[in-house]
């Protein structure tokens, strides 16, 4: 039997401790445990506590107010407090950018898009310049959508100034997942072939369009015939269904509807491009109504069984309208098949590794390959799926937004979600050569080097920047001896970082999975989460090119009762037993500070002896 191992890309996190004091770093421990009230509850004490410095009052406030809207739909009250912060005046960047993204889900366009400018002008790096355009361009693309759902005229100029805006922001960004979709969609609403092709290739971050994989190979050329002589002028209803494959084939779903709305008369569509709308129409419904059903698990609101009898209903209406399935029996086994082999979708129902209940991911494949990896001479072979244009992708990613599922493992198949993988390089890169954002890593990790406090809790943030600043620095540093510089260097790096996270994340750990299941079944059947998570953790360091980018992850979540957080505690575990015994072999050990926060003290070389004593399978 098929059994679902989760793989989290987890970042800098805080677990609940009992007695904590009440400060930003308990309230978004609550918080990454679902607990929205007791988050909430934590967050107004500190508003109204004297000994609060104003930088931490002004945090609080946006996490309220992020909490008012998202959850508790409360406009006014989040506006308020969003305004209060921007009076103490503590990182207004930062407010104002929240401040616009609520103006937009608001459906309030002008107010969206004067705090994106507003945002802009209170930047102090390139990153956040970057980020405030893409806001803008949020938008803007809402109101042009909000404008045809209406049947308004689209403002072409907007569209053209955003257009600009981003292709600004894509000369350095290149390959960012958001603003490569956002160009993509203000493109085809602006007839705009070149601008389509562009965003397409960033997106999947193609430099040549004639090496693609075989998954886009067939979309590649349908767009690329469309778009190459498509310039202002509306596409005759042929190219018009050749370029609804093309975005079907490539799963930019989410495109279809709003530019059949501006552009056609459907009726005199065949079957096929008709299916793909009908399907796009059907994703846009699930979406919508998982998010709610999402927002009510977060207010413990939910009722699971009228959603599951929904999700059903949905399915078996889709079923009755595709021309190649409506005249036959529904099943939940066909339907998943069927969806499969025509539009590439792939996903699960149930719980997750952090969320039990009941949930929905919903992707759509991009790639697939056949892949093997070698761990102690176990060579298992198994299938390396790729999903994108996630519809869903389980409650927690919805609810934390800045962590998410990055996949799952089957017995025989790997599944990783793209999107969740592609900010990760540039966010390495941003950190080393962003001033402003680099001064903000240093300044966490001198805090860190300099604290004397022997809480894992406290330490724990800064001891995961400091492993991954070392390891992306002396990345950085060994490809610029080799001779490289600017984008060069970048191109190199950003490739490198994947390449390095990949192996790690997906392959070594995934791959540890795959063994245990194949070579000992028997006892895989019998082990905890707990003990499954700690053993491809184990792989996933060892077998990492730089395993100080896959601890950071770890050491930073280590109080909880999830099988992945319990994982992570017996890693750091490891680590500090491992350092005592051999405290005279680390170079700059103290007496007088905690094991755990001289983690990254030890060499790669070290890590990977370490853990390598720990592996059952090595000993």
């Amino acid at each position: 039997m098929k059994r679902l191992l989760f793989l989290m890309l987890l970042f800098s996190t805080y677990s609940i401790a009992k007695g904590q004091e009440h400060t930003i770093a308990s309230a978004d421990a609550a918080y990454d445990h679902f607990n929205l009230k007791e988050s909430h509850s934590i967050l107004e004490s500190i508003l109204i506590s004297d000994t609060i410095q104003r930088e931490q009052k002004c945090k609080a406030l946006r996490r309220l107010a992020h909490q008012d809207w998202k959850y508790y739909q409360n406009y006014t009250l989040a506006k308020e407090r969003l305004l209060k912060a921007d009076a103490i005046g503590s990182e207004q960047y930062e407010t104002w950018m929240l401040i616009s993204r609520i103006e937009r889900e608001s459906q309030h366009t002008n107010e969206a898009l004067q705090a994106a400018v507003k945002a802009r002008a209170l930047a102090q790096s390139e990153n956040e310049v970057n980020k405030a355009n893409t806001e803008y361009v949020k938008g803007a693309y809402a109101s042009s959508v909000g404008q045809l759902t209406k049947g308004e005229a689209i403002d072409t100029n907007l569209l053209a100034k955003t257009s600009k805006l981003l292709s600004k922001v894509l000369e350095t960004d290149a390959g960012l997942p958001v603003p490569s979709k956002l160009l993509l969609g203000i493109a085809l609403l602006s007839n705009d072939g070149d601008h389509v092709m562009k965003a397409w290739q960033s997106y999947f971050q193609i430099q040549d369009i004639q090496q693609l994989s075989p998954y886009l190979q067939d979309s590649a050329k349908k767009l690329n015939q469309v778009c190459k002589h498509w310039s202002g002028n509306k596409l005759s209803v042929a190219n018009q269904e050749v370029l609804i494959d093309a975005l079907s084939s490539s799963r930019f779903y989410e495109f279809i509807p709003v530019y059949v709305k501006k552009n056609s008369n459907e009726s005199g569509y065949h079957p096929k491009t008709k299916d793909a709308i009908t399907y796009a129409r059907y994703l846009n419904e699930i979406e919508k109504e998982t998010n709610e059903y999402y927002r009510l698990i977060a207010l413990e609101q939910e009722n699971e069984t009228t959603y599951i009898a929904w999700l059903d209903n949905k399915r078996k209406e889709l079923w009755n309208k595709l021309s190649f399935t409506a005249q036959r029996e529904y099943s939940e086994e066909d339907f998943l098949k069927e969806t499969e082999e025509h539009f590439g979708a792939r996903g699960f129902t149930g719980g997750t590794g952090n969320y039990s209940g009941y949930v929905l991911a919903l992707g759509h494949i991009v790639n697939q390959e056949k892949a093997k990896v070698e761990q102690y001479g176990y060579q298992p072979e198994f299938t390396y799926t790729q999903i994108d244009m996630m519809v869903s992708n389980g409650f927690s990613s919805w609810f934390w937004e800045y962590k998410s599922i990055g996949g799952w493992a089957t017995d025989n198949e790997i599944i990783r979600v793209r999107e969740v993988y592609l900010s990760g390089p540039i966010d390495a890169w941003k950190t080393l050569t962003d001033s402003v954002e680099r001064r903000k890593t240093e300044k966490e990790i001198d805090a860190f080097l300099s604290s004397s406090t022997e809480n894992q809790l406290k330490v724990a943030k800064g001891l995961a920047a400091k492993l991954r600043f070392d390891a992306i620095n002396d990345l950085y540093k060994d490809l610029a001896s080799k001779g490289l510089s600017g984008k060069d260097l970048k191109l190199a790096f950003l490739s490198k970082y994947e390449q390095y996270r990949t192996e790690a994340s997906m392959l070594a750990h995934e791959g540890r999975h795959s063994i245990d299941q194949k070579y000992m079944p028997e006892e895989f059947e019998g082990w905890s989460s707990e003990i499954r998570e700690f053993r491809g953790k184990l792989s996933q360091i060892i077998f990492a090119p730089e395993p100080r980018l896959e601890l950071p992850g770890m050491v930073s979540s280590i109080v909880g009762d999830f099988g992945h957080i319990k994982a992570n505690k017996r890693i750091v575990d490891v680590a500090i037993e491992w350092i005592k015994e051999n405290k005279e072999h680390i170079a700059g050990y103290s007496d007088h500070k905690s094991a755990f926060a001289q983690i990254y003290l030890m060499t790669n070389n070290q890590i990977k002896e370490c853990y390598k004593q720990a592996d059952p399978l090595n000993k």
